[in-house]
């Protein structure tokens, strides 16, 4: 079971005060000129952040990098008119451009923003940041937005920006007759589900209070909210545009407001982008042409890497199937970037608490503690790093959020708690099975069922690998047993709190619910009361997901983790730590956790150096 934001998208770069460095040169441009504040401005005001730093970028950046003044391409000549080709893997999506008709996938996550934008977006560790609004304050009640677009927003057609534009957008993703597949991150606007529901007389919490605000009312507090303004399907669109070019042809004619443009898409075969001369941050002084061919099917990426030995393309995926073979080329070695700072992603085992034998919180501690995580990243060949913990490193870093520990290696335990379940060195344990889809490569089979090796020889216990169902049959599977009896599961964070506890484990979670079961209802058991655990968490996620206080929020949000780490409704293995490659003579780009290959966006500060 993964996250369907999952895609070729990887993770490292860390840059927390380039936010408020934007900010208040924005705020500093503006003058009252001795006239009385108005409403604008106090609004412009609230959102000042105090003190800035001048962010450099040069190359592909560790997180821990130094910050430089300037651009480190200002050292060296760029070369003019540029045309880059970038890889897309699709994944099997369809790339219509639209971003409000495209698939929730991780690749048209970071791709989409170098075209459309929308009031706020994220930087490469999924840190939100303003966009298209210069501002924006919350009530102290927290539900209500207020936000004042920056007054230099026009679309790469040269229509300006207005207020109208987002609310018109917006309607049109929650179009209940065409719904956006990402409607799900609007669901927190008051009147949002009615709409999507085909409620007539819903009132939408959208409305243009001017030209240059906009207020959008919740449902109830989120102090989430912002990162899922930031998703694309927020984007306005120019709907002039939209009108003249149509429902198809739009998104090559000029209705984005990023700082590039799609200019022409060749079904399944590629896109190309050229820069909006009308963007507020301005276009790279290097690149005038990025063409994005798409790739699908099990071997995109090895095609990826040929051209890119070729010289074809700027980068490419480096997946397990093909590290030997990068790390052993000595030309391409040198270009191997290995994002292992601050990840965005948690892999763990998950067990039914409806289905024997993990309806026992013992059986489902012990499994916890005979994994051993270290074996783990020898298998998949240091492409994960171990972690206890469920909330991924990046937290850390954009939340201040320190997870806590989890459950170690501990077989000695592990096997006295099963016996105290009455499983003495695994016998009579029911038959446990993984269900993994079908069509995975032999490699990747081996390696899964040397992952379950590690049960065998610490625990006793053999779990049979069934590979023969698609994953809709696995789903239909779970469907009639209630719940999935045991699965690895994979999650990257999507906010810039830790929200993501609340969205996986709450008992009415569309995650949990149906799926791993952990719920108020389950009865107490020696120790431990799963139940009344699940009503506590349930109790935490609402205060900490409507929390405006950073230092409490996540006080809420780490008392509930170490309630689902203690249930072990999922047992954390370890982060991904993304590989790609990347011509050296690119240079500029940032790429991090929310990110990996695809920089956050091709700006003005990426080029390519003389070659």
């Amino acid at each position: 079971m993964a996250d369907p934001r999952l895609g070729p998208t990887g993770q490292t770069l860390t840059v927390r005060e380039r936010a408020e460095l934007d900010r208040l040169r924005r705020t500093l441009r503006e003058s009252l000129g001795g006239r009385l504040a108005s409403r604008r401005d106090l609004l412009r005001w609230s959102a000042i952040a105090a003190g800035a730093v001048a962010t450099a970028r040069g190359g592909v950046l560790p997180a821990s990098a130094a910050r430089r003044a300037v651009p480190a391409w200002q050292d060296g000549e760029i070369e003019a008119g540029a045309e880059i080709v970038v890889p897309f893997d699709a994944f099997g999506n369809a790339v219509t451009l639209d971003p409000h008709r495209s698939a929730d996938y991780g690749g048209f996550w970071v791709m989409y923003p170098n075209v459309w934008g929308g009031l706020l977006r994220y930087d490469e560790l999924g840190r939100v940041v303003e966009d298209l609004a210069e501002s924006y304050a919350v009530s102290d009640d927290g539900l209500t937005y207020t936000f004042v677009i920056r007054p230099d927003a026009v679309y790469a057609s040269g229509n300006p920006v207005v207020a109208d534009h987002f609310v018109a957008s917006w309607r049109r993703a929650l179009d209940p007759a065409n719904p956006s597949p990402l409607a799900s991150f609007m669901l927190p606007v008051s009147g949002a589900r009615e709409v999507l529901d085909g409620v007539d007389d819903a009132d939408l919490g959208f409305s243009a209070v001017d030209d240059a605000t906009i207020e959008i009312a919740l449902a109830e507090p989120a102090s989430f909210f912002p990162s899922y303004l930031a998703a694309f399907v927020w984007s306005v669109v120019d709907p002039q545009v939209l009108e003249e070019a149509g429902e198809t042809d739009f998104v090559i004619n000029g209705a984005g407001t990023g700082p590039w443009q799609f200019v022409d898409l060749v079904q399944d075969t590629e896109f190309v982008m050229e820069p909006n001369p009308n963007h507020y941050g301005g276009v790279s002084p290097s690149i005038a042409r990025i063409v994005w061919p798409i790739l699908t099917g099990p071997e995109a990426a090895a095609e990826a890497l040929d051209r890119y030995r070729a010289d074809e393309v700027v980068s490419a995926d480096v997946p397990l199937s093909l590290l030997a073979e990068v790390e052993e080329d000595p030309e391409l070695e040198p270009e191997l970037v290995r994002l292992d700072e601050f990840q965005g992603t948690t892999r763990s085992l998950a067990m039914d608490f409806k289905q024997a034998p993990f309806d026992d919180v013992r059986v489902r501690r012990a499994f916890g503690l005979a994994f051993d995580r270290d074996r783990y990243a020898e298998i998949y060949a240091g492409t994960w790093t171990p972690t206890t913990a469920f909330s991924p490193p990046v937290l850390a870093e954009i939340a201040g959020y320190e997870a806590p520990e989890g459950l170690g290696f501990d077989p000695d335990t592990a096997l006295a708690l099963l016996e105290e379940a009455g499983y003495p060195n695994g016998e009579g344990l029911p038959d446990i099975i993984y269900h993994h889809p079908a069509g995975e490569s032999d490699e990747e089979l081996e390696r899964i069922r040397a992952v379950l090796q590690i049960f065998e020889e610490n625990l006793g216990v053999a779990i049979t690998l069934d590979p023969t169902l698609s994953q809709e049959q696995i789903d239909e599977l779970a469907a009639d047993n209630g719940g999935r009896q045991f699965d690895i599961v994979w999650w990257q964070n999507v906010a810039e709190t830790p929200h993501l506890l609340s969205e996986v484990f709450r008992p009415d979670s569309p995650n949990m619910a149906g799926v791993f079961n952990w719920s108020e209802e389950i009865e107490p058991l020696g120790d431990f009361d799963p139940g009344a655990d699940a009503a506590t968490f349930a109790e935490l996620m609402v205060q900490a997901d409507a929390e405006s206080d950073e230092a409490t929020r996540n006080d809420l949000y780490r008392q509930g983790e170490e309630l689902v780490l203690a249930n072990a409704v999922y047992v954390p293995i370890a982060n991904w730590v993304p590989m790609f490659l990347q011509k050296q003579w690119l240079r500029g780009t940032r790429q991090g956790p929310w990110t990996g290959r695809l920089p956050v966006r091709f700006d003005q500060d990426v080029v390519v150096m003389q070659r």
